[in-house]
């Protein structure tokens, strides 16, 4: 079951690549160590050996990158890639986040919007993606956010076409 474009519109927001990893606890099994792949507000993608099943709960435990603070949050399993189709796609499960309060919430959005600063990951995703994701932030982050695509100036936005004749 993958994320219908529907879903990916409702995404709670700004979805950001990241390389850490997460223990996984879930259904009285033993602990399972997973590599997340992308964050957002609303959740993770991450990559077990084993896989997890759709729906299950789980207790999910984290370094935020840059802080290294702890963050320890209930997760539930909402798609899954069992295997990757494409060269850019990996396997892995989507978690959706359950109870993330603060300060972790904060601290994701925080991260998330230190990312606008960097031209490799503005480039990399897209803008029309990141204006997407940033549309279903929060308004006071939003602002945020689109103040600092300002800032950077236009250079990442796509060059209007010139008029034909």
């Amino acid at each position: 079951m993958f994320p219908s474009a529907t879903a990916r519109s409702k995404r709670a927001g700004l979805r950001i690549p990241v390389d850490f990893q997460v223990r996984c606890e879930y259904g009285g099994k033993q602990t399972v160590m997973a590599k997340a792949v992308n964050m957002s507000t609303g959740g993770l993608f991450i990559t077990t050996s084993e896989p997890i099943e759709l729906q299950a709960r789980l207790g999910l435990e984290f370094l935020m990158p840059a802080t290294l603070n702890s963050i320890q949050v209930q997760g539930e399993s909402v798609w899954s890639r069992p295997c990757a189709l494409q060269a850019k796609q990996v396997q892995g499960t989507g978690i959706k986040f359950v109870n993330l309060k603060e300060p972790h919430l904060s601290l994701i959005l925080d991260y998330a919007l230190t990312k606008l600063y960097d031209d490799e990951f503005v480039e990399g995703e897209g803008i029309v993606q990141l204006l997407s994701d940033i549309r279903n932030l929060p308004p006071q982050w939003r602002l945020k956010a689109y103040n600092i695509l300002i800032k950077k100036g236009g250079k990442h936005l796509p060059s209007p076409q010139s008029p034909r004749s």
